[in-house]
């Protein structure tokens, strides 16, 4: 399965409902299943504050914590920046230029899965 490694308090706002995009300043082809995987990096005093600002405690640090559909690679312009939520804006890279990746079908595993991160798009056999 394709995996994306996301840091935290980003990858934590998608289980709790607030973010339906992961930003991206690339592009991906890939459409379909996509794992979130919780970077294994601490919270920065920036991301500290965004999670105080929006309440969002229980971190996963270092595992595969979602399974979703990655549905629409949406490059950003002006307009679609200002149809976003200030929520959805707190949570990302909202530049145009940039890309905004759909995640619809968000699922939260159970039991997250220990994995090591990687850069860009990366491959994990979810079957072990």
């Amino acid at each position: 399965m394709k995996v994306i490694t996301i840091w935290q308090p980003y990858a934590q706002a998608i289980i709790i409902g607030l973010k339906k995009f992961e930003t991206r300043s690339w592009p991906t082809k890939h459409r379909g299943k996509i794992a979130i995987h919780a970077s294994i990096k601490p919270l920065s005093k920036e991301r500290e504050l965004l999670s105080e600002k929006y309440g969002i405690k229980n971190f996963s640090f270092g595992e595969i914590v979602i399974i979703a559909d990655l549905t629409d690679c949406i490059l950003m312009t002006e307009d679609f920046i200002k149809s976003q939520t200030q929520t959805e804006i707190d949570f990302g890279d909202w530049r145009p230029g940039h890309y905004a990746w759909k995640l619809d079908n968000i699922k939260v595993l159970e039991k997250p899965i220990k994995a090591t991160g990687k850069q860009g798009l990366w491959n994990f056999d979810l079957k072990g």
